[in-house]
């Protein structure tokens, strides 16, 4: 401590915000998924994928995360709530709103059957061919 006082600098009198220190940040759920090894996760509040039950973004939904090269391999296990109860959103999606990243979605778990092909953000994509149908997403690289 004598050597930092001797520079002026009195730590005791210094939050952790005045010194702004880049390893003491909070970090977006982006960059959280790729800390945690990429591993997608539903329910954020700052998803980059918005899953609907109707066209137009309409109906229930479930955000999604993950990280490049990663997914969802069954947003069957995902419940969401709709008036006090809980329903699965496989094979029951029919509209999807892209935020962040490209992304695949497909008909089987495990990033298998039909696919949507890739799909771009800032895009509010109804699914047509694949209404309906959807069961896991993959952020592609």
């Amino acid at each position: 401590m004598s050597n930092i006082n001797n520079h002026g600098v009195d730590m005791n009198n210094n939050t952790l915000a005045q010194l702004n220190l880049s390893a003491v940040k909070e970090i977006n759920d982006e960059v959280a998924a790729n800390c945690s090894g990429g591993v997608g996760y539903l329910y954020s509040s700052d998803p980059d994928v918005i899953l609907y039950k109707d066209p137009d973004g309409q109906g229930l939904s479930l955000n999604v995360n993950a990280a490049t090269g990663d997914g969802v391999p069954n947003i069957g296990f995902a419940d969401g709530q709709g008036g006090g109860f809980e329903t699965t959103f496989n094979d029951t999606v029919s509209s999807i709103r892209i935020l962040r990243g490209s992304w695949q979605f497909f008909d089987n778990a495990g990033y298998s059957g039909d696919t949507t092909g890739r799909l771009e953000p800032g895009v509010l994509y109804n699914l047509g061919f694949n209404d309906d149908k959807i069961t896991s997403a993959f952020r592609a690289v």
